[in-house]
């Protein structure tokens, strides 16, 4: 009995590593094709234009503890939520076992991040009276 649960515990430890995602809104996604070209980021771009899909938590099998074993582990959900990315976010032993889902937009405006309104500022209108007593 005890080779038998040794046996399954050592085989739990190499599964591969499981992702649940969350998405960021109830929208539909547009799944892109199978084997879509992925990059793994561990920053925010700051020179690409993007929309947060949707977030990655860890679920199961062995952490990754490089980018490639990350990139590995997610590709295919970054693919399914319609992403061009996902942002690796490593926890304090340095395994990434976090991440976002992005998609890339085109244009030069700031990113879109769901739940944060964009703030307009209306143009100021030009005053033409003149203060009281002037």
């Amino acid at each position: 009995m005890r080779h038998q649960l040794f046996a399954l515990v050592v085989v739990a430890g190499c599964a591969p590593a499981t992702f649940a995602f969350t998405p960021a809104s109830r929208e539909g996604v547009t799944a892109l094709p199978e084997n879509c070209p992925v990059e793994v980021v561990t920053s925010v771009p700051a020179e690409k234009n993007y929309e947060e899909l949707g977030t990655l938590e860890f679920y199961s099998g062995s952490e990754p503890k490089t980018l490639d074993a990350f990139k590995m582990a997610v590709k295919n959900q970054v693919c399914d939520a319609g992403g061009n990315a996902a942002i690796a976010i490593p926890d304090a032993k340095g395994q990434y076992t976090q991440g976002t889902i992005i998609k890339y937009l085109p244009g030069t405006a700031k990113p879109i991040q769901p739940g944060k309104p964009t703030k307009v500022v209306p143009a100021q209108a030009h005053d033409t009276e003149k203060p009281p007593g002037t």
